[in-house]
């Protein structure tokens, strides 16, 4: 009978170690209330292929987290890698020495002590941006002599878990990005909202309009990066415009808001198009993609400007509604939460 139980506990116990490691819990980030803190994130990766991170901050006292994608252009070549370099960080990655001179923690809509702040009273999450992918990506690129690892969307998998530990009680997620972030916030969200199933999750992408980009650039796009699009979202690989139709008709309880210049001097030259077209092409993606949808809005103002909640308490339309007023519509959900759009 000994022989027989020791066998049992020989054959099973390499199961059971499997089945504890399968079952470990994530830490909780260990952080100073209402103050920043850089956390190294394991099996993120920036372009370099070096580790990177995240900063929180939280407020004890919210059930509301804030979660920004940070912007910085994209990059898909090796001309627009390493000659042009026209993505932020790529080269160099994000630690906590760049988190620490990083303007963008101090913008803002970061500032508790501003009344009128839609954000004051959330817990905040900063998501660097160093894959050149849009935050979409998962591939690992050869350009020239030099690799590219773009792994924006495997780090927001890799970051979610310890989100998700970190703030237990959250009931409402906001997850904005401004440029290159907001273009994340969007391909990221049904990521987001699986990992905080009972919460709602809304999204602000801050010039992030999903116009199809020129000639073959959006299959060179998603092929380069390794975006997945969603099998239901259909013709959205070939069409970009059908992504946000897809996001506002699926999730219809979630909040999705545009902020977007008509001719926008970045977008434009990224899309491939001259700015006068690029307005043509935005214009039709609100109106085949907004127009019509309660829970889809757009504010948009007619120049050449490029993202807009850096100025989140100064912006005002040409027909007399501040910036910071309609992001707190889109906070609240308040039913007078419209379109704007300048004549």
């Amino acid at each position: 009978m000994r022989k027989l139980l020791l066998l049992l506990l020989f054959v099973s116990l390499p199961f059971a170690l499997t089945a504890c490691g399968d079952d470990k819990e994530e830490t909780p980030i260990e952080s100073t209330p209402k103050a920043w803190t850089w956390v190294d994130v394991a099996g993120t990766e920036c372009g370099n292929g070096e580790q990177t991170g995240i900063g929180v901050n939280p407020d004890e006292g919210s059930t509301d987290l804030y979660i920004y994608l940070q912007g910085g252009g994209a990059c898909w070549d090796e001309q627009t890698c390493f000659t042009l370099r026209s993505a932020a960080n790529i080269t160099t990655g994000y630690k906590a020495a760049q988190f620490q001179t990083d303007g963008t923690k101090d913008a803002y809509m970061f500032n508790r002590t501003k009344g009128t702040n839609p954000f004051r009273d959330m817990s905040y999450v900063f998501v660097p941006y160093c894959t050149g992918d849009v935050h979409g990506g998962d591939a690992v690129q050869t350009y020239g002599t030099q690799q590219v690892h773009h792994k924006g969307a495997s780090n927001m998998a890799a970051v979610l878990p310890k989100l998700v530990a970190t703030f237990p009680g959250v009931k409402r997620v906001f997850l904005g990005g401004s440029s290159a972030g907001a273009f994340g916030a969007q391909l990221n969200y049904e990521r987001v909202a699986a990992a905080f199933p009972d919460a709602e999750v809304h999204v602000l992408a801050d010039s992030g309009q999903m116009v199809t980009p020129a000639g073959t650039l959006l299959n060179t796009w998603l092929t380069h990066w390794g975006v997945k699009i969603p099998a239901a979202c259909t013709n959205c690989a070939t069409d970009f415009t059908r992504f946000p139709v897809y996001l506002a008709d699926t999730y219809p309880k979630s909040r999705f808001a545009l902020l977007a210049w008509s001719r926008d001097n970045v977008l434009s030259t990224f899309f491939g198009y001259s700015a006068a077209n690029f307005e043509t092409q935005t214009l039709s993606l609100l109106s085949s993609s907004y127009d019509g949808k309660a829970n889809a809005k757009y504010f948009l103002k007619r120049g050449t400007q490029h993202t807009f909640l850096g100025s989140l308490d100064t912006i005002t339309s040409t027909t007399g509604v501040t910036l910071e007023s309609w992001v707190q519509q889109w906070v609240d959900g308040s039913a007078t939460w419209s379109n704007v759009l300048e004549p």
